[in-house]
């Protein structure tokens, strides 16, 4: 894993360390995003040069054909127009930050303090998507910006992150007790890195000092709770911190 270079630290003194996508990675998803648009608009436009054709071939006048042609223009290009303005606020505010091109390039935006970008965030950093792209404004201030932002991420709040494929292996952690399905959480709010500190928790808890363990323990715990919930007040806080190992798992091998 190559060393992060951009970190977080929360109220709950827990570190997360993240790595910045860079200007390769975001090219590759704008490229696929991109090639995906242009399919779609393709596709729209050749559906209706095919109706077109079906339209000229029927037996209606010429007065009504000429009204079904300015018709099917129309919503040929308003189809168009919605798919290229809400592409990538809408994959970015119902993927937790990823479009599909984002997806193949393994990147993901975020909000600044670490939570996972919302609608506003979203719309803000793509309505300025316009204004980036002349004379390649963004790009120019991607490259002087330590953190590769471009004006949108600016006025947004965001960043945007690589996501390593998390180890899920168990092969050295060992659960106090099975955790069943009735007690997984509703895990899509985490991220790579916080599982990351999970799982580095668990595997190393047993070398901790005892009197720094449950202090740790209990940090997670709280990270996670205020992040998910379901944390009971009768819970050990390390009970908790398995229960949420085990969820990304099951939802990782779904």
């Amino acid at each position: 894993m190559q060393q992060p270079d951009y970190s977080i630290s929360t109220p709950e003194n827990v570190d997360l360390h993240l790595e910045i996508a860079g200007l390769g990675n975001r090219l590759l998803a704008q490229l696929v995003d991109s090639l995906i648009n242009i399919t779609t608009a393709f596709v729209v436009i050749l559906t209706a040069l095919i109706i077109g054709v079906f339209i000229s071939l029927s037996p209606i006048d010429a007065q009504t054909k000429s009204i079904w042609y300015g018709l099917i223009a129309m919503i040929s290009v308003f189809i168009i127009f919605i798919q290229v303005n809400c592409y990538f606020i809408v994959f970015e505010a119902i993927w937790h930050g990823q479009t599909p091109g984002k997806k193949v390039a393994e990147i993901r935006v975020i909000e600044a303090n670490g939570q996972p970008i919302g609608w506003a965030g979203a719309i803000i950093r793509n309505l300025i998507r316009m204004v980036d792209q002349i004379l390649f404004l963004g790009l120019m201030v991607m490259l002087f910006d330590k953190n590769e932002r471009r004006l949108g991420d600016m006025a947004a709040g965001t960043i945007v992150i690589r996501e390593h494929k998390p180890d899920i292996s168990t092969s050295k952690i060992l659960l106090s007790a099975p955790v069943g399905a009735a007690n997984l959480l509703d895990i899509g709010r985490v991220t790579p890195a916080e599982y990351d500190l999970v799982v580095d928790f668990l595997k190393r808890r047993k070398s901790l000092a005892k009197a720094y363990r449950p202090l740790v323990a209990q940090k997670l715990a709280k990270y996670f709770h205020d992040k998910l919930g379901s944390l009971e007040s009768s819970d050990a806080p390390e009970a908790y911190l398995e229960q949420v190992f085990a969820s990304y798992q099951a939802r990782a091998n779904e």
